[in-house]
């Protein structure tokens, strides 16, 4: 069955991420459904970014023409099966747990750079619409949350594994569909194929827009960690806390689907310091409210921090050449998206314990650096 590239995204993102929205919240759940300690708990969950930014760049360094990104994305969907599999069957072995969900952060982690990879060369050889594919990742992202956290109530939170390890059989299948036409190579010398990480860092532009979206979607690390810990202990109960998440995925979704018709003639740089301000605004206000009113305003705020800010990175990566997508992707998603991410988990989880409101100040403070760090002529 032949796709166009457009459905063909639309199809792995939402594949992904609906097992992506089972991984996140869950996977600590089951881990506990076997008798492990908090402690534990928390080594997998710093170990699992440090894997995750290990896997970014491992697996992009090695594909070095764009169809091959279609072989190793179904490679790696099929592995991360089999790496579900060996975690149920290890799961009362400490060290082989470990190891196993080591492994599997970082296969799943090389799953998004690589399909927004092939989303950059399309963008940038047919102009596909990525806002709109990628909403589908959003709104899948969502379902799970609600859906599975539904069966687990009948099912039982040892069979957590088994549902995941369904999610990704389902996305492999979904991978197995042919796009046409596929992204095809630009006509380029040996010399300029040999790209490496450390040339493309060496290259201020790219330097200076990774630093501004590790600084960015690194101050999103007290939100995911510590919000709903914040507002429980505010007296907001959690059926509003998972409607204020809700609220901010639902603006994500809405950015993504309107993103060409709101944003089409803006700057990257436009983009970029539109994510920063809204983010300076959103964690400066956080920490100094509990209003449910207030709340779910800067709720929304989450389609211009984080969606905002990836669409920019998005467009600014499918402008380059196309030897250097692929990478460029990869530093992406290891140097933002994990690495960020883990380094500022780490500093709010000093700041937390002390001040909440300080964190938060923090985590805007450290956002705002990105102001003077965005390339001016992009």
């Amino acid at each position: 069955m032949r796709l166009s590239p457009f459905n063909w995204l639309a199809l792995a993102f939402f594949g992904y991420f609906f097992a992506y929205g089972v991984l996140v919240p869950y996977l600590p759940v089951w881990v506990k459904s076997h008798a492990y300690d908090p402690q534990f708990i928390g080594i997998i969950l710093s170990s699992s970014y440090f894997f995750r930014f290990i896997g970014s760049f491992f697996f992009g360094r090695m594909i070095k023409h764009s169809h091959q990104l279609f072989t190793a994305l179904r490679l790696i969907a099929w592995s991360m099966v089999g790496m579900t599999c060996i975690m149920a069957l290890t799961a009362q072995n400490f060290w082989w747990l470990f190891v196993s969900i080591g492994i599997f952060s970082m296969l799943n982690a090389a799953g998004m750079p690589l399909t927004d990879s092939l989303a950059a060369t399309w963008q940038k050889q047919l102009e596909l619409d990525y806002g709109k594919a990628r909403l589908l990742g959003s709104l899948a992202f969502t379902l799970a949350l609600v859906a599975v956290g539904q069966l687990i109530r009948f099912t039982g939170e040892q069979n957590i594994i088994w549902i995941l390890t369904a999610l990704f059989v389902f996305y492999s299948l979904l991978l197995m569909l042919n796009p046409h036409p596929k992204p095809h190579d630009e006509a380029e010398s040996a010399g300029e194929n040999s790209v490496n990480y450390w040339t493309l860092l060496k290259n201020a532009d790219h330097a200076r827009m990774l630093l501004a979206a590790f600084l960015i979607q690194g101050s999103h690390a007290g939100y995911y960690v510590y919000s709903i810990l914040y507002w429980n202990e505010n007296g907001i109960p959690v059926r509003l806390t998972s409607l204020l998440w809700g609220c901010a995925v639902t603006a994500e979704i809405l950015l993504f689907f309107f993103s060409k018709r709101l944003f089409g003639d803006w700057s990257v740089r436009h983009l970029m310091l539109l994510a920063t301000l809204a983010a300076v605004i959103r964690w400066g206000v956080y920490g100094s409210t509990t209003s449910i009113l207030w709340l779910t305003l800067l709720q929304t705020f989450h389609a211009l921090t984080f969606a905002v800010m990836h669409i920019a990175m998005i467009r600014y990566i499918a402008r380059q050449p196309q030897n250097t997508i692929v990478k460029l992707q990869s530093l992406y998603s290891g140097l933002a998206n994990c690495l960020g991410v883990a380094m500022m988990t780490m500093i709010c989880g000093k700041i937390y314990p002390l001040s909440p409101q300080a964190m938060f100040i923090t985590m805007s403070a450290l956002a705002a650096i990105a102001f003077f760090v965005i390339p001016r002529k992009i």
